[in-house]
């Protein structure tokens, strides 16, 4: 039954309602007991004693009649006699439990403080004790006999009204509490039950259905977080699915060629045509061997949290190699790399920062027209540390700009690239807190890369 938070919220707070009563209680006990019974005690034998005095005015000539009529005004009363013979007047006492040594000292003209000597209680409050104990007493005489006269408020007919008042109010107020807590906790379990049964459809794969924000509090921030969270793994999940897509196609299609290579290689016996077949193989094996180490980067980028960039790194030389790397790739298109490298020192991942600038350099070269001119820049100003790459060749429209950094685009079907090279670069470059960009007019396209310094 607890396992409801619901029940849960409900059960506690009537818990604690209950216990706040009962601790209260306890504190106005001990109030009492402290505080009030002394002057408690003091004020109805003050009325006591102003009753005896009023009486002796007229001659001491006690009678029923009078003690009756100080009944009627709610006050209950035990008379004792030297005799013994005791008479109640007023509402009866609960229990007749006055001690015999009590009576003896009113008698001998001692008062008797019963209310301020009365015990403490735990779980009783002394002034609603209703027994002859919890009174005063004094010694009155008449012509006749002397008696011992012992009195309390009436607190029943005192408190008749009021207590019939205070048990309506007190069954209305938990009635009424236990009601509100019952709808507030239910205003605060609906959006917590509504969380729960949209993580139950996320865990079942459905990011579609939207948490709505029905609050200002912290719980209405929850739903808002919540929600932003639903719409990031629905977007991951997306990425996922067509991440599983492109990689299918692209290992699929050449291994598929590969396939259909080696029947042709199975057939023919013409020396050339095998060779043919053979450096064919050799090219889309390579491809799909570059393929599989792009996506074993990717993995390890997107999972960066192990990776230090800490390495010392002088950007002008790490360029000056990588250019040297591919000479042999501009010296088959006739292609001039034209560079100006200032000496700065940067503090990242070298072995990333060499991949990505790799990746842009060799992605210049091959969409370059032949014996064209490639600029690369490295500047250093106040604000950060500039890089930029500048090719000759073919205008890249603002569509496909927009897509250029994403995960395996291919500006057309022709492109024998798998399309990762420049999203690597970016996420290495992001890691590092830098900016990519690309701009491309005029027949010319520049990759500008910014990073920020580094102690």
């Amino acid at each position: 039954m607890f396992k409801s938070l619901y029940i849960r919220i409900a059960v506690y707070t009537i818990i604690v309602m209950v216990f706040s009563a009962l601790v209260s209680f306890l504190i106005t006990n001990v109030y009492y007991h402290v505080y009030l019974k002394e002057n408690n005690d003091a004020k109805i034998m003050r009325t006591l004693k102003e009753a005896k005095a009023f009486e002796m005015n007229d001659g001491p000539k006690y009678s029923s009649d009078y003690f009756k009529h100080l009944g009627d005004m709610n006050y209950q009363i035990l008379t004792v006699n030297k005799h013994g013979h005791k008479q109640f007047y007023g509402e009866p006492f609960r229990k007749d439990n006055i001690s015999q040594h009590a009576i003896s000292q009113v008698l001998h003209n001692k008062d008797y403080h019963g209310i301020k000597n009365q015990p403490y209680k735990l779980f009783v409050t002394g002034f609603f004790e209703n027994v002859t104990s919890n009174t005063v007493g004094v010694k009155f005489t008449t012509h006749n006999q002397e008696f011992a006269v012992f009195m309390r408020p009436d607190i029943g007919k005192t408190f008749s009204e009021f207590r019939v008042f205070l048990a309506v109010l007190i069954t209305l107020l938990l009635v009424i509490s236990i009601t509100l807590v019952i709808l507030s906790t239910y205003a605060i379990i609906k959006p917590v039950k509504q969380l729960k049964r949209s993580t139950e459809l996320m865990m079942r794969g459905n990011f579609s259905t939207p948490i709505k924000v029905t609050r200002k509090d912290e719980l209405g921030t929850l739903q808002y977080r919540f929600d932003t969270m639903r719409q990031s793994l629905k977007e991951l999940d997306s990425m996922r699915q067509h991440f599983v897509q492109n990689v299918s196609h692209e290992i699929k299609t050449p291994l598929t060629h590969i396939h259909q290579l080696l029947d042709k290689l199975t057939f023919t016996t013409k020396k050339e045509e095998q060779a043919y077949y053979v450096d064919e193989i050799y090219r889309i094996t390579t491809q799909l061997s570059e393929l599989t180490k792009e996506l074993l980067l990717l993995s390890e980028l997107d999972n960066g949290s192990h990776l230090s960039f800490n390495d010392k790194v002088k950007l002008n030389n790490l360029l000056t190699d990588i250019v040297r790397h591919e000479r042999f790739a501009t010296e088959q298109k006739g292609i001039t790399i034209m560079s100006d490298l200032a000496d700065i020192n940067y503090v990242g991942n070298e072995r990333l920062l060499h991949q990505a600038f790799q990746n842009l350099i060799t992605n210049g070269i091959k969409y370059s027209v032949e014996y064209g001119i490639i600029d690369l820049s490295l500047k250093e100003n106040a604000d950060a540390i500039t890089f930029t790459i500048k090719n000759e060749g073919n205008v890249i429209d603002k569509q496909t700009q927009q897509h250029i950094f994403e995960r395996f685009y291919k500006v057309s079907n022709h492109d024998n690239s798998n399309g990762l090279g420049l999203a690597i670069a970016k996420t290495i470059i992001e890691l590092h807190n830098g900016h990519i960009a690309v701009n491309s007019e005029d027949d010319a396209t520049i990759f500008t890369i910014t990073l920020p310094h580094t102690k």
